[in-house]
Formats: structure tokens, sequence, C-alpha cells
């Protein structure tokens, strides 16, 4: 590669992650600065996300030939049912979106539990199964006790990531930039002497 390919690749490269920076830390601000939008968009992203859930695993279930517990069923209906709920009244407050993560977290991770325990003698790794349906328990019986700042909480830490991967992204930008100037290419190519 010749130094004016590679100047030319670090600076772009630079501008890009620069603007991406950028872009990061708006978003993040916006979240802050707007943080009934951004849990009405929760609402969405969350209806979306246990629809699909509840769709695969009751697709799964019924489309699988080998036999399943109805429990998969159950933990399918109730990902749907909580999906509906959330794309149906999105302008739900964040105390009733709250209740709902943790009622749907608490009622999936127990019908997880229950089918963990099921498959124990025929899977010799459901004891990940198993830990991951009590960490689901233990955040939904979390953002019960307290859903509101649970709800506000999640907002406040996706604008934090949002804002410091930006710096971030900002930083590694102009480090690659600098790393393209003329004088850092041929610094680095020439030969001593």
């Amino acid at each position: 590669m010749s130094s004016t390919a590679g100047r030319k690749l670090f600076q772009h490269s630079g501008t890009a992650l620069l603007f991406r920076g950028v872009l990061s830390i708006a978003l993040g601000l916006l979240i802050a600065s707007l943080p009934v939008a951004t849990v009405i968009g929760l609402v969405f992203v969350f209806g979306i996300y246990a629809l699909t859930d509840g769709l695969t695993n009751v697709a799964h279930y019924f489309y699988d030939p080998s036999p399943h517990s109805r429990w998969s069923m159950a933990g399918g209906i109730v990902s749907i049912v909580a999906g509906l709920v959330a794309v149906a009244w999105p302008s739900i407050t964040a105390v009733a979106l709250g209740i709902l993560v943790g009622v749907w977290a608490l009622a999936l991770g127990t019908s997880q539990i229950v089918l963990a325990l099921e498959t124990r003698k025929s899977l010799r790794v459901w004891w990940s199964w198993l830990m991951t349906a009590v960490v689901t328990v233990l955040f939904g019986l979390l953002v019960i006790a307290n859903p509101g700042a649970g709800i506000v909480a999640l907002a406040g830490l996706l604008a934090a990531f949002a804002v410091i991967a930006g710096i971030l992204l900002i930083a590694s930008g102009i480090t690659l930039r600098r790393a393209g100037s003329p004088t850092n290419i041929f610094r680095k190519t020439a030969m001593p002497g």
C-alpha cells in the first residue's frame, strides 16, 4: 500500500469514527433530555422483542417434531400477551411498563426453571438454562419491587452508554486521523539513516 493510500485510509476511517462519535453523543443527550419519549420507545422495543420471542417459542413448540413441555408453550404465550399489551398501549407509564416487564420476566423465568428441571436428565447443560432462568426471575423481582426507578434507570443507562461510546469513538477517530497525517506516515515509512 502506498503512503498516500494508507494516509487516505486512516483519514477516512478516522472521519467515519468522528461522525459516529458525534451521532452517539447526540443520541445520548437526546435520550437524557427526552426520558418520556425514550420510555415510550422502550415500550415499542420491548413489545416487538416479547412478541418475537413468544411467536418463536410457540412456533418451535408446534413445528419441531420432538415432544416439548407445556411450560415452553406457556412461556411463549406469556411473551405474546406481554408484547401485545406493550404495543397496544404505547403511552403506558414508566411504572406500568416496569410492572409489565417485571411480571413478564418473573413468569418467563419461572416457566424456564420448570422446563430446565424437566430436562436435567436428558441435557448435560441444563444448569446453564436454569441459571439463565434464575437471573430472569431475579430481574423480574427487582423491577417489580421498584418499577418506576427500574425503567427510568434503564433509559439513563442507555444515555450514559451512548455518550461514553461517542467520546471513545471520537478519541479513536482523532487518533486515526493523526496517524494518517503526512508527517506520521512518512516518519513510519522512512528508512533510518
